[in-house]
């Protein structure tokens, strides 16, 4: 992997986890040059990517900024735009999960298709609902290969991001995600406390680590008149 693509998630981490705050100004070239031992041209093409991806701003004789982010009280909001999970998206939230299933297994062709594994790869499986304040927020239903770090039931209970940036120093960079409405089948509406066939929101996710290898593919389930999620668009005019 590029250096300046190690660099540039590495700062885009620290962005999206408050490390660097929104409306501040970032630290200067001089001291990411010196934190990374890279040169000014490289560095500038880790900035260049955060800039595009709509994080960071620059102010001619001012310096470069954290672009803040659209603000919302309401704690159903997702950013659809930003590539983390739950934990990072509420956190001034109260996050707590219940475990439905928790296994491990062989892939079935569309999981080894979404990963880049082969059928022998094992996989752990695990479905959770998600609770934000002690209201019911989704139902995950996730898949990862057991290679990428040992899981159990407690690691489940709070945030598996973490964990893996702890345990195995994955970051999640970047996601591919697939929006679409369906209607809640029994495991579904049992597991959001709804109607069956009552409409729900799918994300469909397979997420990517810092190295630009997918390590989860996963369904996420939304109640339908209740969850809100947001995209902020930002134009790169050069």
């Amino acid at each position: 992997m590029y250096k300046y693509r190690e660099i540039y998630s590495d700062i885009k981490r620290d962005i999206l986890t408050n490390h660097y705050r929104a409306g501040t100004l970032l630290p200067t070239q001089e001291f990411f040059s010196e934190k990374y031992g890279v040169s000014r041209i490289t560095l500038k093409k880790a900035l260049n990517l955060l800039e595009n991806d709509g994080l960071i701003f620059s102010k001619q004789g001012s310096g470069t900024f954290i672009r803040p982010q659209i603000e919302n009280n309401d704690s159903e909001l997702l950013p659809l735009d930003l590539p983390v999970g739950v934990t990072y998206s509420h956190r001034d939230q109260k996050i707590s999960s219940k475990i439905l299933s928790f296994d491990a297994r062989l892939p079935d062709k569309e999981e080894q298709h979404h990963l880049g594994i082969s059928s022998s790869d094992p996989v752990y499986q695990f479905k959770r609902v998600r609770f934000i304040n002690e209201q019911i927020y989704s139902l995950e239903h996730v898949v990862l290969p057991t290679l990428v770090a040992p899981l159990n039931e407690d690691i489940l209970l709070g945030s598996v991001y973490d964990y893996l940036g702890h345990v195995a120093k994955l970051q999640l960079t970047d996601a591919r995600r697939i929006l679409y409405a369906d209607q809640a089948d029994k495991e579904i509406s049992e597991s959001l406390e709804i109607e069956l066939c009552s409409p729900v929101l799918v994300i469909e996710q397979v997420a990517y680590d810092q190295k630009g290898r997918a390590f989860e593919y996963s369904k996420s389930y939304f109640i339908g008149n209740k969850s809100k999620f947001s995209l902020d668009i930002h134009l790169n005019r050069k």
